[in-house]
């Protein structure tokens, strides 16, 4: 394997899309070898994607709320300037 195909595994799904964006870029509009290397890489992207799209979602935790505090109603002479 090539060196950038053995990265792909422990690259974050943002760099796998941009990693295939770019490979899909220089295919279309690459240097000979440019696009013989895009080629090559780009189905290795498509399996990691499709491998970390197998994997179960880990539980997303419990979001806290908020403890809203009682507030005292205000009247008028409580607002009153001393």
């Amino acid at each position: 394997m090539t060196p950038l195909a053995d990265m792909i595994p422990g690259m974050t799904d943002a760099d796998l899309t941009t990693l295939r964006a770019n490979a899909t870029r220089l295919v279309e509009h690459g240097a000979v070898g440019q696009v013989l290397a895009a080629s090559e890489i780009i189905p290795v992207i498509d399996t990691e994607i499709a491998r970390r799209a197998a994997l179960p979602k880990p539980d997303a935790p419990a979001k806290k709320r908020a403890v809203r505090k009682k507030v005292v109603p205000v009247t008028g002479h409580q607002t009153a300037l001393t």
